[in-house]
């Protein structure tokens, strides 16, 4: 699996940040930075390792807050494009891009003052592998910030094939992204207890994507998003549910905001 994910992504790289401008993830990305950017070290001397980080999406501006960053990915293009925007913004003093395998990382015990893994998890089998690696390399009470994708909400997005989102919500079956890549899903419940049994303290978890799944499908044209204040009214919505744990099972995805136990 990993050489498929590997594969699906050196042929995204060149068009991967483009999605950025979708208003699913202009969405997405709002609540992720606002659950993110209190909990950046701005120290200077602090590390930050942000895992399979790509093309340096989020590694950047985090790097802007003041830290050192480590991003590490498997995919050798996505790394190029990131390596590329590194050098564009005269950041290379302070972030280092790695090629690696996020299920078994090469770095010592307590390295990282923070761990960041976004939209990443949902496409690696090897959850718990992942979620103890990310742990371990991290220093203990210091923050881990990691999503993973909701089932229920993917399950009811594809109810125009009962069957197979029948098996998606039962787990019997995954979804394929692109008609290729297996999509593995978490209950809230399951991804909380996840963590939490692999010693991380849980602050919070966030919800992403409350208003979007069903209203707004990625797919589907909107003639209004265009307009400022139409994403202004949507984030309002949306960051009034994102942080409600009655709310939390009507998102997309799952951001959650811990600590490692000593």
């Amino acid at each position: 699996m990993t050489s498929e994910v590997k594969k699906y992504y050196n042929e995204k790289a060149p068009t991967y940040d483009a999605q950025s401008e979708l208003f699913y993830f202009r969405v997405y990305d709002a609540v992720t930075w606002r659950y993110t950017e209190p909990y950046v070290p701005k120290n200077s001397e602090a590390q930050v390792l942000d895992a399979a980080g790509g093309t340096g999406k989020w590694t950047i501006p985090i790097a802007k807050c003041g830290p050192k960053v480590v991003l590490v990915d498997i995919s050798d293009e996505m790394l190029e494009v990131a390596r590329r925007k590194i050098t564009e913004q005269a950041l290379q003093g302070q972030i280092t891009a790695l090629k690696g395998d996020v299920r078994k990382l090469d770095f010592p015990d307590e390295t990282f003052d923070m761990v960041f893994c976004d939209h990443a998890l949902c496409f690696i089998k090897e959850q718990k592998e992942v979620i103890k690696e990310l742990v371990r390399v991290l220093k203990t009470n210091h923050p881990i910030i990691i999503s993973g994708q909701n089932r229920y909400i993917l399950s009811l997005s594809l109810m125009q094939d009962i069957d197979f989102a029948t098996k998606v919500l039962s787990n019997e079956t995954q979804f394929l992204m692109g008609s290729r890549l297996k999509v593995y899903t978490l209950s809230p419940d399951e991804f909380k207890h996840l963590l939490e049994e692999n010693a991380v303290e849980i602050e919070k978890i966030i919800g992403k994507g409350v208003t979007m799944p069903l209203i707004f499908p990625l797919q589907r044209p909107y003639p209004k998003v265009d307009a400022p204040e139409f994403l202004e009214k949507v984030l309002q919505i949306e960051f009034a549910l994102c942080d409600r744990p009655d709310a939390l099972a009507l998102a997309g995805h799952l951001q959650a905001v811990g600590y490692k136990r000593a």
